[in-house]
């Protein structure tokens, strides 16, 4: 075997570097309004599931498999006891280099989920022609979406806590960082509406491109996330 014979060799077993055009992710918050702010917990999970087999994801400089879920922590970085607002924080190096799908979760035995996300790349030419698309859709090619859990949207969780006159309370995940260079500040607002009840033997109506996890009406299943 031949010098270029082994660099052949050697190029089709060398893990896979990142390129341009991969996320650089350099801040993540998530704040609750209203929330209950006597009873927070000190931290939240956030959860980077399984990827595509060819996405890498890189967090503190540490390759995760593809196979592989991991979580990080969101601490509880500021609380507002006038507007009950409360936001979580992690300042973490983590890059990627395709879609992704994460998690929030409050942090304890359970892992109860709060909401569901991902980051896609987006299509250029759809951002284009979207007139009320993020510039960073069009500019850096990705693009952020979130749902929040059943559970939430029913009332049932003790981290969100209804106030008089607030109409909605929300969920505002904001995600920080760079592409090729290019500042990257993506940011999507969750309005928590309460969830209509469906009589027994109804269906709702599937939405076109929510095959991941069944989406409907912004809120993520808890049973599709397993």
């Amino acid at each position: 075997m031949d010098r270029r014979d082994d660099e052949l060799q050697l190029a089709i077993y060398r893990p896979p570097s990142f390129t341009g055009g991969c996320l650089e992710i350099r801040l993540f918050y998530v704040r609750i309004t209203p929330c209950a702010v006597d009873n927070l917990p000190d931290q939240l999970k956030l959860r980077h599931l399984r990827r595509e087999v060819g996405v890498l994801l890189e967090i503190n400089g540490t390759r995760i498999p593809s196979s592989d879920a991991v979580s990080i922590n969101l601490r509880r970085d500021r609380v507002d006891k006038d507007s009950s607002e409360v936001t979580y924080v992690s300042t973490d190096s983590v890059k990627i280099s395709g879609p992704a799908e994460f998690e929030v979760c409050e942090d304890g035995g359970d892992m109860d989920l709060i909401l569901c996300g991902s980051l896609e790349r987006a299509d250029p030419a759809a951002a284009w022609s979207n007139e009320n698309a993020l510039d960073n859709d069009s500019k850096t090619g990705w693009s952020l979406e979130c749902y929040v859990a059943t559970s939430i949207a029913n009332g049932r969780s003790a981290l969100v806590q209804p106030k008089k006159g607030v109409c909605s309370p929300s969920i505002e995940v904001y995600i920080a960082g760079c592409c090729s260079g290019t500042p990257v500040i993506l940011m999507k607002t969750v309005l928590i509406s309460p969830r209509k009840k469906v009589r027994q033997g109804m269906m709702l109506d599937a939405i076109p491109g929510t095959k991941r996890w069944g989406r409907s009406k912004g809120i993520c299943p808890e049973a599709l996330l397993a």
